[in-house]
């Protein structure tokens, strides 16, 4: 029998199985889950972005908080009990339990396991293009100022005014002499 089967805790399987994945964990965790994800228990709403925590809702509550002890906890996979054999996979299943973990750490309280699961949802960003399209240079852009902010303004192509229609109302010289010359 292997030391990584079920007869331990699944936060002691874990903690097992953390010196030989955590760099795995870490450099594939944006990769794994990239965008919005949330996660809905029976009780409660966890939500991520790219794999890490960003709050949780109790049932019926109208806002997410952030624990202190949840900050900064990436989600590394689902865990299920599979005969006997704790199996963690990055793909969800109705009634895993989510794995949360404290990056860089591998000891049994760096783990986090929710209840089971009863929904995934995953909203993946929008792919960049391969290739993007020229940004345009603004035709006057002035000088980044001393203190090292840049400020931005929209630059706009001088403005043409039209002139004036002429006047409706002419005044006429009525003398008889600067009309006869």
């Amino acid at each position: 029998m292997s030391s990584l089967e079920v007869l331990s805790s699944p936060e002691t399987f874990l903690a097992e199985l953390a010196p030989m994945s955590a760099a795995g964990w870490h450099a594939l965790g944006a990769q794994i889950y990239p965008g919005e994800l949330s996660i809905a228990t029976g009780n409660s709403v966890y939500r991520f972005e790219n794999g890490v925590f960003l709050g949780r809702a109790q049932k019926g509550a109208r806002s997410f908080e952030c624990p202190k002890s949840l900050r900064g906890v990436r989600l590394i996979g689902f865990l299920h009990d599979e005969g006997g054999m704790w199996s963690l996979s990055p793909r969800w299943q109705p009634g895993a339990h989510a794995v949360l973990w404290k990056p860089g750490e591998t000891e049994v309280e760096s783990f986090v396991l929710t209840s089971p699961t009863k929904d995934f949802t995953l909203d993946e960003p929008e792919p960049k293009p391969a290739n993007p399209e020229p940004r345009p240079i603004p035709w006057a852009a002035r000088p980044p100022s001393q203190s090292g902010v840049m400020i931005r303004r929209l630059a706009r192509p001088p403005s043409i005014r039209r002139p004036l229609p002429p006047s409706m109302t002419r005044i006429h010289n009525a003398s008889p002499a600067a009309s006869s010359r």
